[in-house]
């Protein structure tokens, strides 16, 4: 097995195979910016490539990804299989964790027969927002990936849009993820729990779980220092109601504020935190609140 895997993303480096990574963006263009040269590096090292996927047309993935070459003609590609998410996920027209375990068993089977045995899947997660039934078991999914792929020639990517999901769901997104892809780096995720942490922690909340409705702070790992003691009243307030998916313009309705005020204070966060986007504040905001 090789003892690197190139992510193919622009400023991205390598990571190790055996990898369960979130990733986590803003809306399709920079989803697509992640997802494209990700699989299509798939395809120029030979290796088997897997895309579930609601918010993009299959079509529309797939000549994202192909390139042109030989005078302006498309190169098309057999190891790329592009799927609708929710067709999968909810084969059964309900989520089921032992259904997934086996189709990513079988993924790897089939990949480990193949030359190339490295088997890179992107997840787009979208279709767990309407919460259909068994979603309340994804979380539980996400974290027994990890012992799926640990010690194989495999990437795993789940994508999660931060435009549509809220804080109490990353809360969960990041205790299932050792890695997240954030601002253009690969990160250690130091919220994450390993899957016998993740079960015990489990266990030990309430009878009735809504693992995509509440926050449920990690029990290890006490951060030091609060970088948003820094912020105003009202910037903090701010910064909430970001980390919580809001728009500008929402949060200008909500507080009784003028656009232009809204962003004015961001700027102002932005500069005091030393962070350059949304996702890095809610990613503090996350940690820290």
């Amino acid at each position: 097995m090789t003892t690197t895997v190139s992510m193919g993303i622009p400023g991205v480096g390598e990571i190790r195979p055996g990898t369960h990574i979130c990733v986590l963006y803003s809306g399709p263009a920079e989803r697509d910016s992640l997802l494209f040269p990700f699989l299509r590096e798939g395809i120029r090292k030979g290796d088997r490539c897997l895309c579930l996927i609601d918010d993009a047309e299959p079509g529309s993935v797939r000549d994202g990804v192909e390139w042109q070459q030989d005078g302006g003609r498309a190169r098309h590609f057999e190891q790329l299989n592009i799927d609708r998410a929710s067709e999968v996920y909810l084969q059964s027209g309900r989520f089921s964790v032992q259904y997934m375990m086996s189709f990513l068993s079988g993924c790897l089977s089939m990949a480990a027969e193949s030359e190339s045995p490295l088997l890179r899947a992107a997840g787009e997660m979208s279709w767990v927002l309407p919460q259909p039934e068994g979603a309340e078991d994804i979380f539980v999914y996400e974290s027994a990936v990890n012992k799926i792929v640990e010690d194989k020639p495999a990437v795993f990517m789940c994508m999660y849009d931060l435009d549509r999901v809220g804080v109490s769901m990353l809360v969960d997104v990041l205790t299932t993820h050792p890695k997240v892809l954030l601002g253009g780096m690969v990160l250690d995720n130091p919220q994450y729990l390993t899957p016998r942490e993740y079960l015990a922690a489990e266990t030990a909340s309430a009878t009735t779980r809504y693992p995509l409705a509440k926050v449920r702070r990690p029990r290890t790992r006490v951060i030091a220092t609060d970088p948003l003691q820094s912020l105003t009243e009202s910037e903090l307030r701010i910064a909430e109601l970001v980390a919580s998916g809001m728009t500008n313009r929402s949060i200008a309705e909500y507080l009784i504020l003028s656009p232009h005020t809204v962003d004015a204070h961001l700027k102002h966060i932005y500069t005091k935190l030393d962070i350059h986007s949304r996702v890095e504040l809610t990613m503090l905001a996350l940690q820290h609140g």
